[in-house]
C-alpha cells in the first residue's frame, strides 16, 4: 500500500478469428488498461468498433442523464450472454437502449420544457429583483406632470456621468458585478431624462402593462413555485417509472458499460490480414493468471517499465475498501506517479490524528459524526463519490476527535463534565463528572497535550508548543526522507543530489532539536529547553561558542549543520539554474542564494513552527466554549448548574456557542488539516503527476 503495485506492459497477439474471444476474456479478467501499441503490427484498426463505440457512448450518456435528472443512482447488475461478435452485440444492446430511452421520452421532454420555463422566469425575476420593493405602478410613476422619473440599472462609469449632471436627483443601491439599482428624478420641463439616458446607453426599466415591480416580482415568484411543484411531480413520476423497471434498467446500464469497454479494447487494437494485437498494463502479480487464461489462444509477452522519464505507467494502489475514501483527498493534490510513494497510508493515519488533536470535544465531534452519516447518505442519493468519500473522512476524523475529547474531558464545552469547578467559579462539578470513563488523573497527566481549564499549569502551554512542533518535526523529516526515497526509485541522480538531499539535511535539524528530550524522557521538556537556550546563546556568540557541555556542543553543531545545509541547497539550486535555465554563473548564484539560501531558511522556520496551529486551534475551541459557558453563568448570576441548564437565555447562549464551534471551527480545522498535509508535508516528496489505473472490465457477469 506504500508503493503503487508493480505493473507490466503486456502485448497480446492472436489470430484475428480469436479477436472476440480475447476481448471477452480480458473483460472477465478486469485488470488490464489498454493502450495504443508501441510497435503496431499494422496501421489498420477495427474501424467498425470505433464507429459503434460513439453510438454506445451516446446511449451511456443518455442513461446517466436520465438517472441524474431523476436524482437516483442504479448500479449495473445482471448477466449477459455473448454468443456473437462484440460489434453485433453492441448493435443489439444499442437497439435495447433506444427502446428504453423511448419509454422515458415524454417525461424527459416535459422535464426539459419545465426547466426551460423555470430558467426563463428566473432570468425575468433577476431583471425585476433590483426594483422589487417599488410598489407604485410604473405607468403612474412615469407619467407625472411635473417630475420626470426613471428606474435604471447603471454601471460605475454610467453612474459617474449621471452624477455630473447637477439637475438630476439620484438615489441608488449597489448590486452584484459593480452595478447599481438607480432612481433618477428631474424637472420634466427643464431636464428631461430621455436624452440623458440615450447618451449613456441605458433604457428605463419597464414592466408589462406598467405594473408595479413589486407585483410583477410576486407573480413571477408564484409562477416559478408552481412550475417547480409540477417539475417535482414529473421527476417523481420518472423515478417511479425507473424503480418499476429497476432490474431491466440496471441490466441495460451494465450491458452498455460492458459493450463500451469491449469496443474500446478493440478500437485501440491493431489488425492485419491474419492477426489481432492489443497492448496494455497489468499488475505484475496477476501476470501468471492472465497468461494461463490466454495461453491457448494468444501469444503473450510482458516487460517491466523502463525508467522514470521514458515511460509513465498507470498508478494502481490497492487499498482496503474501508480506507479507500482517503484517496479522494490525495486526488485533490493529484494522482500519485507510478514512480513515487503513495501518501495514502500516511494520510489515513495523520489526517484524523491531527484533526482530533485540533478539535477535542466528544459532544461536538458526535454532532460532526452524525452530520457525516447524513452527508454520506446524501452523496449516495446524488451518486457523488466525492461527497461520499469526504463524508467518510469526516467520520473517521470525528471518531478520533471523540477519543481526544474523552481524554480532555470535554462534552459541549467545560460545563457538563468539569462544571463550574473547572471554570474556577465554584466547587461544583458537572453532572457527567462521576460517570466520565476517563479519570481526572489521566487528563492531568496529558495536560502537556491538552492544557485546558483546571488541568493546565504555568508551563503546560509551553510544553504543548514543544510537543506540537515535535509532531511537525517528525512529519517534515519523514516527508523529506520520502522525497529521497522517491528520487532513488526514479533513478534520477540529479533530482536526488540537487533537490531532495538538501531538504533532508535541513529538516533533520528540527527532528534532532525536538527529539533530543527523548534521551531523558523523565526530563524531556527540560532537555529540549536547554538545547534551545544553548542554540540562542551560541547564535548570539558565534565566534565564542559555549562548548562546556554535550548539550551546548550539540547546539553549536546544529547551527553549523543548518549553515552547511543552506550553503549546500544554495549551490544545488545554482547548479540547476545554470544547467537547465541557461543562466550565467553570477545570475545562477544570485538566484540560487534567494531560492536555496534565504527562502529555504524562511521555509525551514515557518514550516516547522506551522504545526503550532495544532495547539492554537485546540485552545481556541476550548476557550470559545469556555467564554459562552461563562456568559451563560453570568445570565443566571449564581453558581448553579441546574439554574444554567433551565434558564432559556443561558441555554440559547450555550447552543449558539456550540453551533459556532461545530460549524465554523469544524470547517476551519478540516481545511487547516488539509493545508498541513498539502503545503508542509506533500510539497517535500509528492508531485502527484501520475495517471490513475483504469482497467477495462465487464460490468455484468459474462456467460
Amino acid at each position: 500500500m506504500i508503493f503503487p503495485e508493480n505493473m507490466l506492459k503486456v502485448e497480446i497477439i492472436s489470430l484475428i478469428s480469436e479477436k472476440d474471444k480475447i476481448t471477452t476474456e480480458l473483460l472477465k479478467f478486469g485488470k488490464m488498461e489498454v493502450i495504443e501499441p508501441a510497435h503496431p503490427i499494422s496501421n489498420n484498426r477495427v474501424e467498425e468498433a470505433r464507429k459503434e463505440l460513439t453510438t454506445v457512448q451516446d446511449h451511456v450518456n443518455k442513461i446517466k442523464l436520465i438517472m441524474e435528472i431523476a436524482g437516483t443512482v442504479l448500479e449495473p447488475t445482471g448477466k449477459m450472454k455473448v454468443d456473437q461478435a462484440w460489434i453485433d452485440e453492441a448493435r443489439k444492446v444499442s437497439e435495447e437502449a433506444s427502446m428504453e430511452e423511448f419509454r422515458y421520452k415524454e417525461l424527459l421532454e416535459e422535464i426539459g420544457k419545465l426547466k426551460g420555463e423555470i430558467d426563463l422566469y428566473q432570468s425575468q425575476l433577476k431583471e425585476v429583483s433590483p426594483f422589487s420593493s417599488v410598489t407604485t405602478e410604473l405607468k403612474t410613476l412615469y407619467s407625472l406632470e411635473i417630475l420626470d422619473v426613471a428606474l435604471v440599472v447603471l454601471n460605475n462609469e454610467q453612474l459617474k456621468k449621471i452624477k455630473e449632471n447637477k439637475q438630476v436627483f439620484i438615489d441608488y443601491s449597489p448590486l452584484d458585478e459593480g452595478k447599481y439599482a438607480t432612481l433618477l428624478v428631474s424637472l420634466k420641463g427643464e431636464t428631461p431624462l430621455d436624452p440623458i439616458l440615450k447618451e449613456i446607453g441605458v433604457r428605463r426599466f419597464e414592466t408589462p402593462d406598467g405594473k408595479s415591480p413589486f407585483e410583477v416580482y410576486k407573480v413571477i415568484n408564484e409562477k416559478i413555485g408552481e412550475l417547480k411543484k409540477i417539475l417535482d411531480e414529473t421527476r417523481a413520476n420518472l423515478i417511479k417509472k425507473i424503480r418499476q423497471n429497476e432490474k431491466e434498467f440496471g441490466e441495460l446500464y451494465g450491458k452498455l458499460l460492458t459493450v463500451r469497454d469491449a469496443l474500446t479494447l478493440q478500437s485501440k487494437g491493431r489488425v492485419s490480414d491474419h492477426f489481432f494485437q492489443v497492448e496494455g498494463y497489468v499488475p505484475e502479480k496477476l501476470w501468471s493468471k492472465l497468461k494461463s487464461t490466454l495461453n491457448n489462444v494468444a501469444l503473450l509477452e510482458a516487460a517491466s517499465p523502463k525508467r522514470f522519464g521514458e515511460e509513465e505507467p498507470p498508478t494502481y494502489v490497492q487499498l482496503p475498501k474501508s480506507v479507500s475514501a482517503i484517496e479522494s483527498v490525495v486526488e485533490i493534490y493529484g494522482t500519485p506517479s507510478y514512480w513515487e510513494i503513495s501518501p495514502l497510508v500516511f494520510l489515513f493515519v495523520t489526517f484524523p490524528l491531527l484533526f482530533g488533536l485540533m478539535f477535542p470535544d466528544v459532544g461536538n465531534a458526535l454532532i460532526l459524526l452524525i452530520f457525516a452519516i447524513f452527508f454520506h447518505k446524501y452523496g449516495v442519493k446524488k451518486g457523488s463519490n466525492n461527497i461520499k468519500n469526504l463524508s467518510i473522512i469526516l467520520g473517521y476524523s470525528s471518531v478520533v476527535a471523540m477519543i481526544t475529547g474523552f481524554l480532555a474531558r470535554d462534552f459541549f464545552g467545560p460545563l457538563p463534565v468539569g462544571g463550574l469547578k473547572e471554570m474556577g467559579i465554584a466547587d461544583v462539578s458537572g453532572p457527567l463528572n462521576s460517570v466520565w470513563p476517563v479519570p481526572v488523573s489521566v487528563t492531568r497527566a496529558l495536560s502537556p497535550l491538552l492544557p485546558f481549564g483546571e488541568y493546565s499549569t504555568s508551563t503546560s502551554i509551553e510544553h504543548t508548543i514543544i510537543l506540537s512542533i515535535l509532531l511537525g518535526a517528525i512529519a517534515l523529516f519523514v516527508s523529506s526522507l520520502l522525497g529521497v526515497i522517491n528520487a532513488i526509485k526514479k533513478r534520477d541522480r540529479e533530482f536526488l543530489v540537487f533537490e531532495k538531499l538538501p531538504l533532508l539535511v535541513l529538516y533533520t535539524v528540527p527532528l534532532v532539536i525536538f527529539g533530543y528530550g527523548i534521551t531523558d524522557p523523565a526530563d524531556y521538556f527540560g532537555k529540549v529547553g536547554a538545547l534551545l537556550s544553548y542554540i540562542l546563546q551560541n547564535l548570539l556568540n558565534s565566534f565564542h561558542p559555549d562548548l562546556s557541555t554535550s548539550t551546548s556542543a550539540l547546539a553549536y553543531i546544529l547551527i553549523i549543520w543548518v549553515e552547511l545545509g543552506l550553503i549546500y541547497n544554495w549551490i544545488a539550486k545554482a547548479i540547476i539554474l545554470k544547467r537547465h535555465d541557461k543562466q550565467s554563473t553570477g545570475g545562477a548564484l544570485a538566484m540560487g542564494f534567494i531560492e536555496g539560501g534565504f527562502e529555504a531558511a524562511i521555509l525551514l522556520l515557518s514550516n516547522t513552527i506551522s504545526f503550532i496551529r495544532i495547539l492554537v486551534f485546540a485552545l481556541a475551541h476550548y476557550y470559545l466554549l469556555y467564554a459562552f459557558s461563562y456568559m451563560a453563568y453570568l445570565v443566571v448570576g449564581h453558581p448553579s448548574l441546574l439554574a444554567i441548564g433551565t434558564n432559556p437565555a443561558s441555554i440559547v447562549i450555550l447552543i449558539i456557542g456550540n453551533l459556532l464551534a461545530i460549524g465554523l471551527e469544524g470547517l476551519v480545522v478540516f481545511i487547516q488539516d488539509m493545508r498541513l498535509h498539502f503545503y508542509e508535508m506533500f510539497s517535500k516528496f509528492y508531485e502527484g503527476r501520475g495517471k490513475k489505473f483504469e482497467p477495462l472490465m465487464a460490468s455484468v457477469e459474462l456467460i
